[in-house]
């Protein structure tokens, strides 16, 4: 039985019509990726899916009681003033109510006298404590740390209100919402835009073990390809199911649209022929004056109009085209990175750092979200000159830049106002410029604070191909391109002669471009002479060789620390010492933990046997005193525990 269901559903605002007699299904355990063209009604028809709109005509059906959630890319509803983890924490209502009633039973319990009221209220402690481990309501900490931290929400932070949060946060806290909520149906829109890569790895990993089902609008390429076994394709009113990833249904539309264009050749040349073969019977029977000849002529036009037709293949989307002109460039260096020191506010980014880029690199910059990339590349914009000792470009570099979050635009200013402005040519020119970036006449006079994030991200590309510049930098240039402008996107940048600085989390893009990654790492910048997916496996081993050492040998596997004298080396081992009696003392308490558990279990049902026996008023004492006794110590136990792991974890 499907979970969400459309039937011959069509949408439109009052100008194109975005679905057109759309039928389609969500069954339980499906795995879905939602892509097509911007506008094309991608983000309607998750909208559709979760009642957030009603078609303009059809009807949208969900199964009875299934639990549908939304991620959205500006999510809404957040409380005022409430910290991030107090907000995740009203995902699980039904626990946070357990976890009240029963704070409130202990109280009774704890004032209680009369012997069968308080066996009742025992009892009914059981009953709901029961319930509540059932639920994973013990789990829900756990829980939300897991999700806050792998989608790069540092821990200091989970104590700020949602609001001080930026766009791209807000994005991110939006999505570990719906993640935790668990649902039946996840509706996810481009769920990736503001992960680093280990969020998305994570994400993946999360997708592959939800036993729900998820429909997903993304342009993330290696997320469709690693997470979802079918493809709806959005476009021209029409909704196209796809079986298999989105390798698969590259191939397979390619292998489709390779098929239709022989089939309509083929028939393109049999009503041809058909239709010659008509005219002559015509011309002889009109020559002749021959009704047998002209009935012949008329039957074969009427077959023409039986014939199913076989429609011309779709050329594709429209889309931009233009060089980038290299400015052209003399010497070796293109960027020079020496001993940089780079602060916000009270916190350093970069501590000494130093690296080169050579004329003609092409370089991702990586790192974690907050790491300082993007700190980095505006260092580079504002200071970066052949004077400058720390940022030193080349003599002859002419700097480009794509912003990620498209600030360096007037949302007043109308669209070719602003290209004129940047790059002073004549009307005729920018027009020109534009259209090639799939800009309309009617759009040229439209305030660029109307556009959406594709078209934004359009025409920052458009002021670029009108300079002639030797190196670009672009932070996230694909985050709010469609995949076939992402395409057209790297087949320009493949043939860009300059050098390239990129920081994106597209993998399909890293993996087209990139020649060598440079890391920030421990406040510096550390250069791998590789492409991204060697770097990127190379990095993921010795990640899980580090965790093997940490779980054999301890935090510092046995290695020999560099340098620091006589001194470092005592701290060095003072340090280990108290990491090996933490973690002693840790599996000393895990195993009472496990001991005053089963105590605890055993007491309670001892005292519920005790309540339905005859009454035993001294046992009753004595069970009570010694559950109240396993209570307490797992209490203490519970807190040292957490004190012991956080320094473990701090360490």
């Amino acid at each position: 039985m499907a979970l969400l269901a459309l039937d011959r559903v069509s949408m439109h605002y009052g100008g194109p019509v975005l679905l057109d007699g759309v039928t389609l299904e969500v069954h339980p355990g499906a795995r879905i990726g939602i892509v097509g063209p911007n506008g094309s009604g991608k983000s309607t028809l998750l909208n559709l899916l979760a009642s957030a709109l009603e078609p303009v005509q059809g009807l949208v059906t969900r199964a009875r009681g299934a639990r549908i959630a939304m991620q959205e890319q500006e999510p809404k509803g957040a409380r005022p003033g409430i910290p991030v983890r107090e907000e995740m924490r009203g995902v699980f209502g039904d626990a946070t109510a357990r976890e009240r009633r029963l704070g409130v039973l202990a109280e009774r319990i704890a004032v209680s006298v009369e012997p069968h009221e308080r066996a009742g209220l025992l009892e009914d402690y059981a009953r709901l404590q029961r319930e509540h481990e059932h639920g994973g309501g013990y789990d829900v900490e756990r829980r939300i740390e897991t999700v806050l931290s792998h989608l790069g929400v540092p821990a200091a932070a989970w104590d700020r209100p949602f609001e001080s949060f930026s766009g791209g946060e807000r994005s991110v806290l939006g999505l570990a919402r719906v993640l935790l909520a668990e649902p039946d149906v996840l509706l996810l829109d481009e769920p990736s835009n503001h992960l680093d890569m280990e969020g998305v790895e994570w994400f993946i990993e999360f997708l592959a073990e939800h036993p729900g089902a998820v429909v997903m609008v993304s342009h993330n390429r290696h997320l469709l390809d690693a997470s979802v076994d079918s493809i709806w394709e959005v476009g021209g009113g029409r909704v196209t199911v796809w079986t298999g990833s989105y390798a698969d249904y590259v191939r397979q539309k390619e292998q489709a649209r390779a098929l239709q264009e022989r089939q309509f050749e083929v028939q393109q040349r049999l009503i041809r022929r058909i239709e010659f073969q008509a005219r002559r019977l015509n011309d002889m029977a009109n020559a002749y004056d021959d009704p047998g000849q002209a009935r012949r002529a008329r039957s074969m036009l009427k077959r023409l109009e039986r014939l199913d037709k076989v429609e011309r293949p779709d050329a594709g989307q429209r889309r931009f085209h233009a060089n980038l002109q290299g400015g052209g460039t003399a010497g070796r260096i293109a960027l020079s990175v020496k001993d940089l020191t780079l602060t916000r506010g009270d916190r350093t980014l970069f501590e000494h750092a130093s690296v080169e880029l050579e004329q003609g690199e092409r370089v991702a910059l990586v790192g974690p979200n907050g790491s300082g990339k993007t700190s980095l590349l505006r260092a580079v914009l504002e200071q970066g000159s052949w004077d400058n000792p720390t940022l030193r470009l080349g003599k002859s570099v002419v700097l480009g830049e794509y912003r990620q979050f498209h600030d360096a635009f007037d949302p007043a200013l109308p669209v070719q106002e602003w290209l004129w402005r940047e790059t002073k040519m004549d009307d005729r020119d920018t027009a020109a410029v534009l259209h090639r970036f799939l800009f309309t006449r009617e759009d040229l006079a439209r305030p660029i604070g109307t556009l959406s994030g594709g078209e934004k991200s359009r025409l920052q590309l458009a002021r670029l191909v009108t300079s002639k510049i030797s190196f670009l930098i672009l932070d996230e240039p694909t985050n709010h391109l469609d995949i076939p402008s992402c395409e057209q996107l790297e087949e320009m940048l493949e043939e860009f002669d300059g050098t390239l600085l990129v920081v994106s989390h597209d993998r399909y893009f890293l993996d087209r471009l990139v020649t060598r990654v440079i890391e920030v790492e421990n406040r510096g910048l550390v250069s791998h002479p590789m492409g991204f997916t060697e770097w990127w496996r190379a990095k993921r081993d010795a990640g899980r060789r580090r965790r093997r050492a940490l779980a054999e040998h301890g935090p510092l596997g046995g290695a020999t620390l560099p340098g620091g004298g006589s001194a470092t080396i005592a701290a060095t081992k003072e340090r280990e010492r108290e990491q090996r009696k933490r973690r002693s003392r840790l599996q000393a308490v895990e195993k009472d933990i496990t001991q005053l558990e089963a105590r605890q279990s055993e007491a309670l049902r001892a005292l519920e046997a005790a309540a339905t026996a005859s009454y035993d008023r001294e046992r009753m004492q004595r069970l009570e005193t010694d559950y109240a006794d396993a209570r307490a110590r797992l209490a203490a136990l519970y807190a040292e525990w957490e004190a012991l792991a956080a320094a473990l974890e701090g360490a």
